[in-house]
């Protein structure tokens, strides 16, 4: 009997914790997850740039035919909750950059081909952290800038030399996740430069 009576119970509280969803006056839905959803237009060539969580996918933006679906090969990403999210940038010849939010890597796409080369970073300090960048901007001498995706830190990325070093970091930004950012931030707060290699 007893076990008949706790099934009956776990029904009604089951049921109970259901029926004011069923009449549409109060949903219960568990908090969506943060989804990676980057995109980036490319006026010049006419198309559309968007990274997920998978893939990366191109889109002919006069018709929103996709051109291209490509996978990043061994490309690693962190939740939102543990780090800031990977970034796409496009250089002025129209080809795509990614980011790992956990490793020294980028991912170069041609944008005739659409072949991808995986770019193993040299950085030049902090070889003993997770280093994994986001909030990639070219600027516009063709310089790439990043915004470390652990830790508050802005980047100057050689992508022709496949190294990377730190310019800056940013002790009181719980959270730099674009260059932007940490530069206001660094106006009004606390800012290590870091060395120049000799």
């Amino acid at each position: 009997m007893q076990f008949k009576l706790s099934i009956h119970v776990a029904v009604a509280v089951i049921a109970t914790a259901m029926l004011p969803a069923c009449d549409g006056s109060l949903r219960r839905e568990t908090p969506a997850a943060a989804k990676l959803e980057v995109v980036r237009a490319d006026p010049a060539r006419n198309r559309l740039w968007v990274l997920d969580h998978e893939v990366i996918s191109v889109y002919d933006n006069t018709n929103g035919r996709r051109l291209r679906r490509i996978v990043l090969p061994e490309w690693i990403v962190l939740p939102q909750r543990y780090s800031c999210l990977p970034d796409l940038a496009l250089d002025s010849s129209g080809a795509a950059f990614v980011s790992s939010n956990v490793l020294p890597v980028l991912w170069r796409i041609d944008p005739q081909r659409y072949e991808v080369t995986r770019i193993e970073l040299v950085l030049d300090t902090d070889n003993d952290k997770d280093v994994g960048f986001t909030g990639l901007s070219f600027a516009g001498d063709g310089t790439l800038l990043a915004a470390g995706a652990m830790a508050a830190a802005l980047w100057q990325i050689d992508t022709s030399a496949a190294s990377a070093r730190k310019i800056a970091s940013y002790p009181s930004v719980a959270r730099g996740c674009d260059p932007a950012t940490l530069v206001r931030a660094g106006q009004d707060q606390t800012v290590i430069a870091a060395s120049r290699p000799k």
